[in-house]
């Protein structure tokens, strides 16, 4: 098995990011169809890029195989000077999904010991929604086409 490694989005990877949301868009929350979908997305990702809050996986062969693109609800940030993570976009690429690739970027969002929202679309073919029951998440909230997964740090951790 190759060796894999993590570290945090920068914009220096929005080329690679943009290859892996290509590859998984099938799975994904979003849609990239038309061209207003992928300026969203697109900025959707700077804005990960630039919070300090997205992990990354990447392979032995420096590409970008797994990212968890999150960023700090400025809501509860301004009105209970608490931080929660709100993850926009998850994806592993399809060889890699298998490999415990979610299970290592939720420990690094999990390091931030604060609350994590996740969002999964209906007919998961990523395996994430096992990875996030796995892992203590919790279901806050389901509609027709997506489920939204919550994550609370035991109380000892909490900041």
């Amino acid at each position: 098995m190759a060796e894999l490694a993590q570290r945090n989005a920068s914009l220096d990877d929005l080329r690679d990011l943009w290859s892996l949301l290509r590859q998984t868009s099938a799975d994904l929350p979003c849609s990239i169809d038309t061209q207003s979908d992928q300026e969203r997305a697109l900025t959707e990702i700077m804005k990960c890029c630039t919070a300090e809050f997205s992990p990354l996986v990447i392979d032995d062969k420096h590409a970008i195989v797994g990212a968890l693109l999150a960023k700090r609800d400025e809501l509860d940030w301004v009105t209970r000077n608490a931080e929660t993570i709100n993850v926009s976009l998850a994806a592993v690429s399809p060889g890699h999904r298998d490999r415990g690739v979610f299970e290592l970027l939720l420990e690094k969002i999990f390091e931030r010991k604060a609350p994590v929202y996740i969002e999964v679309k209906a007919g998961d073919a990523q395996g994430l929604t096992a990875a996030l029951e796995g892992r203590g998440f919790s279901l806050a909230n389901s509609d027709e086409g997506c489920k939204l997964y919550k994550w609370e740090p035991p109380a000892a951790e909490a900041a």
